[in-house]
């Protein structure tokens, strides 16, 4: 072989062995790296979905549709809401299923909404209205699948509503706190009452309108009331809320 093509075979050699070199330092890099961002703790979590609106479409029933019931709203909010899960009865069936207790007694005490309706539920003379008690149990003879949330915070009633499931509460005629609670002495001991008490369906909420809406037996459909409001009232008339825990 030429010597000159003997010469030149150095350089193609150190060319070749720095070439390596380099490699062997650039994969041992790209190693570490993915080591590291296989290792590497993550900084940030991501944020849970807030839902932003439920509007549940829940079957309208009006309490002073004939049969009237003049003091039946909180029947009429238990026969929406069981529509809504398909189980057909009318406000009028369950009123008749409903116990109810005197609106004054003899001896002067007054009835307790936490055994029955207090007095006339169809308006032909005073009544008052019944608490989540009775109507819980009155529930349970339509379906097992009922849970009573009374006690619990609003909030609890919101994660319900993202279920797609309506809540039977008791609010108020203002659907805000009102000024109007009297003590009543019943056989059973006292209890706080007052005639603006209203019985409606919760069928959902707008966070960014910062409204509730109701079905309301006095002829509204997915009325909207103030969140805040709402939710004092709620707080005011003891929390009571029920929900079926069927699938819709």
């Amino acid at each position: 072989m030429p010597k000159h093509m003997q010469r030149r075979r150095w350089p193609v050699v150190l060319i070749i062995g720095v070439v390596l070199a380099v490699a062997g330092v650039t994969v041992a890099q790209v190693s570490d790296w993915i080591d590291a961002a296989l290792t590497a703790k993550p900084t940030t979590t991501a944020k849970s979905k807030v839902t932003k609106q439920v509007k549940l479409d829940v079957p309208l029933i009006n309490q002073m549709t004939a049969p009237r019931l003049y003091n039946g709203c909180e029947v009429t909010s238990l026969a929406m809401m069981l529509a809504y899960h398909h189980l057909d009865v009318s406000k009028n069936a369950l009123a008749a299923k409903l116990p109810s207790v005197p609106l004054t007694y003899d001896n002067g005490e007054r009835g307790n909404p936490n055994t029955g309706f207090v007095g006339d539920i169809t308006g032909d003379q005073p009544g008052l209205g019944v608490n989540h008690g009775p109507i819980y149990r009155l529930a349970k003879t339509q379906t097992s699948q009922v849970k009573d949330l009374t006690g619990s915070d609003f909030s609890a009633v919101i994660k319900q509503l993202e279920k797609g499931r309506p809540v039977w509460t008791i609010t108020t005629l203002t659907f805000a706190p009102v000024s109007s609670l009297q003590t009543w002495q019943t056989p059973t001991g006292p209890v706080k009452v007052t005639y603006d008490m209203h019985s409606v369906v919760i069928v959902g909420f707008n966070r960014a309108k910062k409204v509730i809406y109701i079905n309301n037996p006095y002829g509204h459909k997915q009325q909207a009331v103030n969140w805040t409001d709402f939710a004092a009232a709620y707080q005011q008339m003891g929390r009571q809320a029920i929900v079926l825990t069927l699938e819709h």
